[in-house]
């Protein structure tokens, strides 16, 4: 389904997105305009200076994702009964606006997957607030899920706005990635209030079975830093696939085998 809106098993909300996008040496906020209906929005962030391309060779982690609680999407959301880490919520594809024409994605059944092509930074544009570089305007494409997201009574919707979910009693995520365009650039991060944690290059996402760990997360980790996440109040995971200005960024990938390991 080609979407920059779409619904997730009847839970259509739309709200505004946001992203924060930064080159590996600059940093700046971002609109992002894609998003699904059941989804709220996203943090991406740029990956400056970087080459683009296809990578994802090799095998990430130490563990199988069967080591874990397992959390199994069903059309785009994660059922509360489903798994006993207490995630619950929307698993949706967002982009920037650029990226988002040419944007597809595949949430049917347990499916994850997103293709397209990731905009090129284009350095002489003009950053529309709350952008504030470039790299906040072209930032890529990315799957999200929402980790406590309720299910309004009334409306039998999920909540537009999802709530703060306590993961201090996890130590990270596992999970597969598959596909035939999986790119470089490919990041895992994690979102609460103070803005994105993601992996840094020396612990790179890859093509088959990857463990992340929470420790291994750091903000805005385009640039040297090593704050951590208060993981008490995580609002979402992420996959994103990040841009460069040197070209266009292909990608098409699935995220499959959804653990929290403990």
């Amino acid at each position: 389904m080609t979407s920059a809106f779409r619904t997730v098993v009847g839970i259509s909300i739309l709200a505004g997105l946001t992203a924060m996008g930064c080159a590996e040496d600059g940093g700046g906020a971002a609109p992002a305009t894609g998003g699904t209906g059941a989804g709220v929005g996203g943090t991406g962030a740029g990956t400056g200076g970087a080459s683009s391309g296809v990578g994802g060779t090799g095998t990430g982690g130490t563990i199988t994702p069967a080591e874990g609680i397992p959390i199994t999407p069903t059309d785009g959301w994660v059922a509360l009964d489903s798994n006993t880490a207490g995630i619950q919520g929307a698993m949706f594809s967002f982009s920037d606006a650029t990226t988002a024409a040419s944007l597809t994605d595949d949430f049917t059944g347990a499916k994850a997957c997103i293709s397209g092509s990731a905009a090129k930074v284009d350095l002489l544009c003009t950053p529309v607030a709350p952008a504030t570089d470039c790299y906040g305007t072209y930032w890529g494409a990315a799957i999200g899920l929402n980790l406590n997201q309720p299910i309004d009574p009334v409306t039998l919707k999920g909540v537009v706005t999802p709530l703060p979910f306590d993961a201090s009693a996890l130590t990270g995520f596992g999970f597969t990635i598959s596909g035939s365009a999986i790119p470089v650039t490919l990041r895992f991060k994690i979102e609460n209030a103070d803005g994105e944690f993601c992996n840094v290059k020396l612990k790179p996402v890859l093509s088959g079975v990857n463990v992340v760990k929470f420790a291994d997360l750091v903000k805005e980790c385009w640039v040297p830093g090593t704050e951590t996440a208060d993981l008490t109040a995580l609002t979402k995971i992420a996959w994103q696939v990040t841009t460069v200005d040197s070209g266009e960024t292909p990608f098409d990938f699935c995220v499959s085998d959804i653990v929290a390991t403990e």
